[in-house]
């Protein structure tokens, strides 16, 4: 009598292989999660085309690797700090000079990353004492 597989099961020599230059897999991280947090990784890896535990790994190592605010955040703060002082000097009558436009713009580009960081960090406030 034949040996049943599993349909879903690789034979060993269809199974994708390893990437040159990448070390094995040999370490795994696990965690348990609600039937409804379940669906939503399932939709979450599908719309990215991804297995579950693909890309699972991926959002968790770029998590871990992140040394600072989103991108996104310190560009949309740099543009509300920009906006905000030249709507003030429009809003005073003020003509806007190039070389004030100038050094404005200097100014929010040297405190974007640390106002984005303070943001950041009083959301991540905010957001422990309403779990708490």
């Amino acid at each position: 009598m034949p040996i049943a597989t599993a349909p879903n099961v690789l034979a060993p020599q269809s199974r994708p292989q390893r990437s040159r230059g990448r070390s094995a897999r040999d370490s795994c991280v696990s965690s348990r999660v609600t039937e409804e947090e379940l669906r939503c990784l399932e939709k979450a890896a599908a719309d990215n085309g991804k297995a579950v535990s693909e890309w699972a790994r991926e959002v968790l190592i770029e998590a871990a690797q992140r040394t600072g605010p989103d991108v996104v955040l310190v560009e949309l703060v740099a543009t509300r700090m920009l906006l905000v002082n030249m709507l003030k000097m429009i809003g005073q009558t003020r003509a806007l000079p190039e070389a004030e436009y100038t050094k404005i713009h200097a100014e929010v580009q040297k405190v974007k990353r640390r106002i984005a960081r303070e943001l950041a960090e009083q959301t991540d406030r905010l957001n422990s004492k309403k779990e708490n």
